[in-house]
């Protein structure tokens, strides 16, 4: 099974694509602009990642609460943005609360970032990356973990 971790956010998307124990491709959705032009960018580079690796599933943080409401609604535009990409491409979409993520990767909810990204780099064996692409891996290993067939 395929499939696309994600770390929505509107200025670096983080994903990654795993099958078993192998990281296939990742990398960040980086964009500047206003938030239109942001949102299209963020929704073509979504559709190509589904051309080149045609995910069975996709997984994600499930909504994250922000005491900065501009920012929260700005988050929601993104989420939205990527979720409706993923339901017109057939691609199912998990969604998963953040203390899941880290216990399903160090076995403690409340594990650093450092910590969730040492073990998942090892388990993958993956360079030192970006915060963004290890957020969307604890992603994509809490699906492949839990649902191993």
């Amino acid at each position: 099974m395929r499939i696309l971790g994600l770390d929505p956010s509107l200025r670096a998307t983080g994903w990654i694509v795993i099958e078993s124990d192998k990281a296939l491709g990742w990398g960040v959705i980086k964009t500047k602009g206003d938030l239109k032009e942001s949102l299209i960018i963020i929704r073509n580079e979504i559709n190509r990642i589904i051309n080149e690796f045609s995910p069975n599933i996709a997984v994600m943080e499930s909504v994250i609460y922000h005491r900065n409401v501009k920012v929260a609604i700005t988050l929601g535009a993104v989420r939205g943005v990527i979720l409706i990409t993923l339901y017109d491409s057939g691609v199912e979409v998990f969604e998963v609360e953040p203390t899941r993520l880290k216990f399903g990767s160090t076995r403690y909810g409340r594990a650093s970032k450092e910590q969730v990204s040492y073990i998942l780099r090892n388990v993958f064996s993956l360079p030192e990356v970006e915060d963004h692409i290890t957020d969307a891996l604890a992603a994509a290993y809490y699906y492949d973990q839990r649902f191993k067939r």
